[in-house]
Formats: C-alpha cells, structure tokens, sequence
C-alpha cells in the first residue's frame, strides 16, 4: 500500500480531525483519489482546512495543493459545494506533468464525528478494512467501512492492495489496516529458502510450522514472525485473510489439504501448494470431497505451484514461487499501475517441475 501519511490510514491525522469533530467544527477535507503520470503524492493523501484556519496534511504542494487550498476555503465558508475535479497539468502547470483527481468536501461535525471514530477504532484493532467513498452525487457522498471478513465472497476490494477509482461508477477504495502477510506454511527447505526471497521483494513473511525444531525464529532470521501451532487448527494462532498470501509447503500430503480447506474460508488473494502432478489431483478431489467450493478449488489454488523455469532445487523453487507471487500481486492493482501490462503472462497450465514427480520434498 501506499505511504499512510497523512491519509485516512494515519492515526495521528485521523484523531486531529476527530476532535474538531468532537469540539463542534467543522473542516474541509481535499483528497486525492486517483493520479495519472507523475505527481508529488498519490492517491490517498489528504488536506484539511480547519475552522481556525490551520492547515493539516498535504496534497503535494505547488499549484495544485494553491488551487485547492482557496477552493477548501470556499467549501468551509459555504460559498461553493462539495467538488470533484480532474486537476490536469493544463489547469494547474506543474512542473512533473501529471493530472490528479480531487475532491473537496465539507465535513459537518455530528457525520464527521461517527465516520472518524469508526475509522479510527478499525485503524487500532490491527484488523484490515477497506475504505470505500461513492463520489456519484458530490452533495451527498457516501463513506462505507468494511472489515474484510464482513464483505461478501468475492468482492473485489477484499484482495485490492492499492487505492482504486472507478471513474464510471465514480467510486474510491482504499486499502487500510495492516499490509497484506505471506504465510508459508511449512519451514522445510523450500519454506526456508522461499523466506528470504519473499522480504527482498517487500512481503511480509510470516512462517508457520507444527515442529519444535523447525518453527524457530533464529532459523527464519527475515521473517516477521514464527509462530509454532498445528496445521488443523491454524484459527488458534492465525488469521489469514482474502489480502493476505499463502504458500502451502508442509511436511505431509495431509497437512497440506487441511491448510488449503482452512484457508479457502478467506479467499486469499494469493494461495499456491507445492507437489506433483498427480497430488494435485488428488488435493483437488479431496477438497471438493470436503465440500469446499470447485469454483475456487479448480481456479484460484496454484497446484503445482511456481512459474515454468524448470526449477529443481529448494532455493530455485523458492525463485520459481515468488516470481509467480510477485506477479499474481501485480495483477491485483490497477491497470494504469501496471508497467508491463502488454506482455503477455506466462501460461497458467505449464508449472515450474517444483511439481512434477521426483522433485525435492519440502
């Protein structure tokens, strides 16, 4: 995710505005909501004008942040309405180019105060949410938060990891809580070699084993964290969610299958398991046998896991997989964010030979 400063992801911002809700002021607030080529600060980034005439936040500086700043005082003077714009580099001639859509609007104390102790209570829970802002009818604009486990099976803004604007629907969703977590669940070879890789690459690592000698954290020394449990009853020391990644590389076919049946409750947004061929097949049948929905078992379980180069040994294995993961992740942000969108991906159906017969066990 992007940089929470001042944003709707940061604490201390958040409270300031609470409590000029709290002490019945109302403010302006500028946000920006979606960029196109390069600009100071992305979407997110927030800017009050408060009733003292203290500023807080910024939307970047330059022309763009002048501009907004007169219309934020305009909005908290009741002299214009609440607005969207495109600020192109026509209107605004900054220096880097860019165009940034903006919206200005005034928060009135009582609306204001129940949506910023919402945001705030989700921001301590430690729990993911996401941020949801309906900018069809400026005059009345819509704010919905969501924890991820409370949005219906499916949804798209369960698994985003960057800002959205849908400029049909003329909708805003940010991602907020905490970053996503890649588990991997099982610290053998593959899971010891898959660790370091996946934090040079800007994951969150965090490894879960059932063995005393394994799940040790001076043996995952770029790991977040280590957490011994049993592969049956992961709910006791995780909580994976449809953000989250999962790498499923146990020490036996069984433990792999209840950490897939488990995990399909949530809907990560990524989950691969090692194996064969035929232990896919396998998997699979159990799975469904389990009554785990086929939809998600034969489309979403990377089974063999690993894109196609051939791999044989634990630490290109482990290559194998975060390339497949650092792509899958890229397919969850926006098209426009996707500096390699016209190549075409590799094919789904060919797997790496971490998943062929006679490849090492993890």
């Amino acid at each position: 995710m992007t940089d929470s400063h001042e944003t709707l992801r940061d604490i201390a911002f958040v409270g300031r505005l609470l409590n000029e809700a709290e002490e019945g002021r109302a403010f302006a607030l500028a946000g920006i909501l979606a960029t196109r080529g390069s600009m100071p600060r992305g979407a997110g980034a927030r800017m009050a004008l408060l009733a003292d005439g203290t500023w807080l936040g910024t939307i970047g500086g330059g022309h763009i942040e002048q501009q907004m700043q007169e219309r934020c005082r305009r909005v908290l003077a009741g002299e214009e309405p609440n607005q969207l714009e495109w600020m192109t580099h026509a209107k605004t001639g900054m220096a880097c180019g860019g165009d940034a859509l903006v919206g200005v609007r005034l928060w009135e104390p009582a609306p204001a105060e129940g949506a910023l102790r919402d945001v705030l209570g989700r921001l301590r829970s430690g729990r993911p949410f996401v941020i949801a802002e309906g900018w069809a009818d400026p005059s009345a604009i819509t704010v919905e938060l969501a924890y991820l486990d409370e949005l219906p099976a499916g949804d798209a803004r369960g698994t985003t990891q960057t800002t959205c604007w849908d400029e049909d629907a003329k909708t805003y969703v940010e991602p907020a809580g905490p970053d996503p977590v890649a588990y991997i669940f099982g610290g053998g070879h593959v899971g010891r070699a898959l660790t370091p890789v996946l934090a040079s690459v800007g994951f969150r690592v965090v490894v879960f084993d059932d063995r005393e000698g394994v799940a040790a954290s001076n043996g995952f020394p770029a790991a977040e964290r280590v957490v011994l449990g049993e592969f049956a009853k992961l709910g006791e020391k995780v909580q994976v969610t449809s953000r989250d990644y999962v790498v499923v590389t146990t020490h036996g076919h069984a433990w792999d299958i209840d950490v897939l049946e488990q995990v399909s409750r949530a809907r990560p947004a990524y989950v691969g398991c090692i194996g064969s061929r035929g232990k896919a097949a396998f998997a699979r049948k159990a799975l469904r046998e389990r009554g785990v929905d086929p939809a998600w078992v034969d489309g979403s379980i990377h089974l063999p896991i690993g894109d196609p180069i051939l791999a044989v040994t634990p630490p290109e294995i482990a290559i194998s997989i975060a390339a497949e993961m650092i792509r899958c992740r890229a397919e969850l942000r926006p098209a426009s964010e996707r500096p390699h969108q016209h190549e075409a991906p590799l094919p789904h159906e060919v797997r790496a030979s971490s998943g062929e017969a006679g490849s090492p066990t993890p």
